[in-house]
């Protein structure tokens, strides 16, 4: 059984070590226990939202300083705040990415001089694969749909979670947003995709690559560190 604010479990993983921390259902406001375990600075930021946002906040804190105590990294006088676009300000050395969901926080930490990392969590088993003229490339359309149509949600839902966590890690770095065309994702199995990126010409190059993370049949963490 899970407890709500309580890491579920910290794992290593390929590009550094990841945190879950259940979230609770409704919209009650966190509780001051949680909050008290946070920054001062967290802890203003959590109560400057309301509803699931306050929740949201909380929770990736507690789950970023999860991992960074397991990844060895002295965190308990530096605030993880936001910037204007809500990205993580990254402690000097660290690399953070945070993602959620209705019941999950997610926290990727990772050493800054490995590269930039993204995170996204997608998944559930209701059928989203409408979206898949919004999320592919028109290469990566015709693969779609020549797939069955049983495989086509999956098969996006992957693209889907592989670009969040692309825009996650670069777009800090690019200082822009970029859409959905920006990459192309390559499936290969369940397990590994291929990614090619298509940014503007004056932008850095990038070498990317994902390590993908199944939490159950329908639920996948794509996470992303671009060199």
């Amino acid at each position: 059984m899970t407890t709500p604010f309580v890491p579920a479990w910290v794992k290593a993983v390929r590009f550094g070590v990841l945190a879950a921390v259940p979230l609770p259902a409704g919209l009650e406001p966190v509780p001051e226990g949680v909050l008290a375990t946070l920054h001062p600075k967290e802890r203003a930021l959590a109560l400057s939202e309301r509803g699931r946002r306050q929740i949201e906040v909380a929770g990736g804190r507690v789950a970023w300083r999860a991992a960074a105590a397991s990844l060895g990294v002295e965190v308990s006088s530096w605030a993880l705040l936001s910037d204007s676009a809500r990205a993580p300000l990254c402690p000097p050395g660290v690399m953070v990415s945070l993602t959620h969901k209705e019941d999950l926080a997610l926290a990727l930490v990772a050493p800054s001089d490995a590269g930039l990392v993204g995170i996204d969590l997608e998944g559930g088993a209701r059928d989203r694969s409408a979206i898949m003229t919004r999320v592919c490339r028109p290469e990566e359309l015709v693969e779609v749909q020549a797939l069955p149509e049983a495989e086509r949600w999956p098969n996006v839902m992957l693209r889907f979670a592989v670009k969040e966590a692309i825009y996650k890690a670069l777009a800090p770095r690019l200082g822009r947003f970029f859409g959905f065309q920006a990459a192309r994702v390559d499936v290969r199995s369940r397990e590994s995709v291929a990614i090619e990126l298509f940014l503007e010409p004056t932008d850095p190059r990038f070498e990317p690559e994902a390590e993908l993370l199944w939490l159950d049949e329908h639920r996948v963490v794509a996470m992303v560190r671009a060199r």
